[in-house]
């Protein structure tokens, strides 16, 4: 079981992959470059963070007792930091396909390095149920995290471009509503499968999770599942009129609501090995 600084600092990995996904959800040619620029250098700057703060953490788990899983996260987690620096670089070029050969590569070092990180939170055998539901939890996670912050992101832009078309707009709002309901019924299933199918050891963890640590799973439902499901209701009728800025406000809401939801995950995580 890793600790509650290991389980937190995925929290900013898992912002900066899924904030990519969310780029790559918008449509780029309706968008102007400076968006991507802006808000490609938030997720880059946040990515940083979060490898600075895992790196003595690598090198004491490499150090002290070398592990060929930790040095491949670790290495998965540099490259995943290199090739977000390189697409950020090709947003001043011109140069489409490096651009989309760097972004490309950097989506799959960071599937890589989520994946490895899922690992290394559970002791199971491969054909295991922990072995589907860790790295689907982890990242639907970061699809959730990445779309809100997007979806808040995209929202400022609309202050600064106020001819833009709704359409962007529109389509990350869904790409976080859909990745909200999804991460909501996975933890469901995920919780379900682990203590009926999972290990002895995710048996008694869910167990205990449940008796021990009650309040703060209910908490993390209703903070971070419920109410921003609520304010998604809130956001789409914004929109119907429309009122961007007004929008924009709700998506701040919610992102709170989701962030304070998964860093009270991060805490389950560390309490029980539980990816919930």
């Amino acid at each position: 079981m890793r600790g509650f600084s290991s389980s937190f600092l995925l929290f900013f990995y898992q912002i900066a992959l899924g904030g990519l996904f969310g780029l790559a959800f918008t449509p780029f040619h309706e968008l102007d470059r400076a968006f991507y620029k802006s808000t490609g250098g938030v997720l880059f700057v946040i990515a940083v963070l979060g490898l600075w703060g895992k790196a003595n953490l690598y090198l004491r788990s490499i150090l002290d007792s070398f592990s060929r899983m930790v040095a491949a996260e670790a290495l998965a987690h540099f490259l995943f930091i290199a090739f977000f620096a390189c697409y950020i670089v090709s947003l001043w070029g011109e140069r489409q396909a490096f651009r989309a050969k760097t972004f490309a590569a950097c989506i799959l070092a960071g599937l890589a390095g989520l994946f490895l990180s899922a690992h290394s939170f559970y002791e199971a055998p491969i054909g295991s149920i922990e072995t589907f539901v860790y790295p689907l939890s982890f990242f639907l996670s970061a699809l959730l995290l990445g779309s809100v912050t997007v979806g808040m992101l995209i929202g400022h832009w609309y202050l600064i471009d106020t001819g833009q078309t709704l359409d962007p707009f529109v389509r990350i709002f869904k790409f976080f509503v859909i990745s909200l309901a999804v991460q909501s019924g996975f933890s469901l299933v995920a919780f379900l499968s682990l203590h009926f199918l999972g290990t002895d050891h995710s048996v008694v963890e869910v167990e205990r999770l449940w008796t021990d640590h009650s309040t703060l799973l209910i908490t993390r439902i209703v903070i971070g599942y419920l109410g921003p499901l609520v304010l998604s209701w809130m956001i789409w009728r914004t929109l119907l009129i429309p009122h961007t800025m007004a929008a924009t406000g709700l998506f701040y809401i919610a992102l709170l609501g989701v962030f304070v939801g998964e860093i009270l995950s991060r805490q389950i995580l560390a309490l029980t090995s539980l990816p919930l």
